[in-house]
Formats: structure tokens, sequence, C-alpha cells
């Protein structure tokens, strides 16, 4: 059975192109006039998905964690952070213009906001990768989620992998390094065919490097999805500038995504545009001297040339057991008709 699903009219699918999920995360830094503006140009870039964070701090983390860089976080998301009312006009945005809307909650109560705004699926971090009791909050929405690996053990993938097909979910995984950014020898992007192949389920990356190379790198390996974060401008310093893409480069990500998924094919065959090329390209038995009605072949008579047009150069040695039906010039292209086996 094929795997596919589907986030509103965006369809991931093992036998589609894949899908391009731009992440604002909080680079609007708080304001809905640019998270709209960044909706927009993720739309004319080509992006399939923009996706949003909800941060509903006091149900998220007791207060004054401290973040990885330094500083209170919920000082950071109080500053940044969009309200409800700001979600939900997005998501109008979004579907007035024609690009999915995709929002990552922090906690269970953000999954039950986000559910009663109407989201098509949910997307969740790294950090949400063990937290089962929320896992079970979004499956029992019966909409589908993609699910981010990073910092995480296979053995916990695998069980939240599992716990996710008991209760029969629609899911996904993304290959993620929560590093920002994180060095290439970190990234591991063999391990999405394995997961394919471990866990029988759709793959993708989500790409925290500050360039598209890893990205393209996925797609060879059979993404299913692409998520890099995105920026209006860097020059804004958002909280994740260092790792998000200007729109230009993310639309050279896109172009180039297109063209090495259209590349990856799906069986070896001789295409209509190389016979002209393999009929001059390949090689022919031909005579080099002059030989004959009625002579058995010998090695100084025959060799291979171009073009490719006649009898086959494999089959140069057995065609010293044959002997000509004609007489035929210097450097004729064999034909089988030419010649008749030796009885």
């Amino acid at each position: 059975m094929k795997k596919h699903i589907s986030f509103g009219n965006t369809v991931i699918s093992e036998d589609a192109p894949p899908v391009t999920i731009a992440e604002a995360a909080v680079e609007h830094l708080g304001s809905v006039k640019v998270a709209m503006r960044m909706v927009e140009t993720a739309k004319e870039i080509g992006a399939d998905m923009i996706k949003f964070q909800m941060h509903l701090p006091e149900e998220e983390m007791i207060p004054d964690v401290i973040k990885f860089w330094g500083g209170s976080l919920d000082e950071v998301l109080e500053n940044y952070n969009l309200t409800v009312n700001d979600h939900k006009n997005l998501i109008d945005y979004c579907k007035e213009i024609g690009i999915q809307y995709l929002c990552t909650p922090f906690c269970p109560e953000a999954v039950d906001v986000l559910n009663e705004l109407g989201v098509d699926g949910y997307k969740t971090g790294s950090g949400e990768m063990t937290n089962l009791p929320m896992m079970e909050r979004i499956a029992k929405t019966g909409k589908p989620v993609i699910v981010s690996t990073g910092m995480c053990t296979l053995e916990e993938i695998g069980e939240t992998v599992s716990f996710l097909k008991e209760l029969e979910t629609t899911f996904m995984i993304t290959n993620c390094t929560s590093i920002y950014p994180p060095p290439y020898n970190t990234i591991n992007l063999k391990l999405i065919p394995e997961y394919r192949k471990k866990f029988d389920i759709l793959v993708g990356h989500s790409d925290h490097t500050s360039d598209i190379w890893t990205s393209l790198g996925a797609i060879a390996l059979g993404a299913n999805v692409i998520e890099k974060h995105f920026t209006l401008n860097r020059a804004l310093k958002g909280p994740d500038y260092k790792v998000s893409l200007e729109p230009l480069e993310f639309k050279t990500m896109v172009d180039a995504i297109k063209k090495i998924y259209a590349a990856l094919g799906s069986e070896k065959k001789i295409h209509s545009d190389e016979v002209m090329v393999r009929d001059w390209a390949h090689h022919s038995v031909v005579t080099v001297m002059d030989v004959p009605e009625n002579t058995v072949l010998k090695k100084e008579m025959i060799s291979v040339k171009r073009p490719g047009r006649g009898i086959p150069a494999k089959y140069l040695k057995d065609l010293l057991q044959y002997k000509t039906t004609k007489a035929l010039g210097r450097d004729t292209i064999l034909q089988w008709d030419d010649v008749l086996i030796v009885s």
C-alpha cells in the first residue's frame, strides 16, 4: 500500500514530489504584519507550507527556564509570541492565497487550541519526540503529524513510532540534528533511507544548516519533506537568523529540489532522445578490407567501429564462425543477412 499524508490540499506521498516547508518559527519577531508578509513571500518563492510556532509559556515550562544560548526563554517568547487570534488570521490568510498553514505546538494545551482553530495537522519539535502524553493528545484529534527526531536515540524514536502506530495516527518523521547550525558530520543523511526501511513510514529532513546543500542531499536519498528555516531578512536578527534562508535563497532551494526529484527517475531505460545519440555512439562490427562472397571471416578481416547501426560489437569473436553471403567492401557495417554461420 502506498503511504501518503494529506494536510488540506497538500499531499505528502511516496510517489509525489517532495513537499517544502518554510519554517517561519519566530522570525516575525512577534509582529503579525511581518508574519503575513512571510506567508505572502513563502507562497511567491514556491514553498508548499509555511510553519509557525504556538507557545503558551505558562503551560509549556516553569518560569525562568534558561535558553541553551543564555537568557530567559520565557522572556523571549513573551516578546516574540503571536496571539491565538494572530494564528487564526494567519490560517485564514494562508487559505486565501493558497499555501498550507502548519504549526508546532509545544504543550498539550496548544494542541487543543490549534485543533479548535481548525488546523489540518501538526508538526512537532524534536523536544516533543519523547512526550508521549502530548503525542497522545495529537493522536486523539485524528489529524496528521510530522515528528522531528533531533537529540533522540534510535530506541526513543522507535518507542514513539510504535506508540503512534498503536494509536493509528497518521504520521511521518523527519531526520533532524538539533544544533544551530550543525556541523556537517552530525547530520546523518543516511538515516533517511534507514528510517524508511526500519519503520515503514514516510521520512523527511528538518535542516538547520545555514545553506541548502544537505536539503538537496536529503532529496537524493528519498526525503519526502524538506523543512527549512526562513526569514525575510537576516539583518532583522531574529532568534534563528543564522540558520534561516532569505527569500531568493529559499527559492533557489525549491527550484533545485524540483530538478533533483525529476532526476531521480525510477527505472533504467533508453530514453527517446538518446536513440539518435546511441545510433552514432555505439559500435558495430565492420570490415577492415574487401571480403569476397562465401569467405569465412578471420580476425584480421573485421573490427569494431562507430556507428552502431549493424551487428553489435559484442559479437566480434562469434562472427569468426560465420562466412559472407555476398562480397563486402572495406568499412562495410555488417548486418546479420551479410553472414551465415558455418555448419
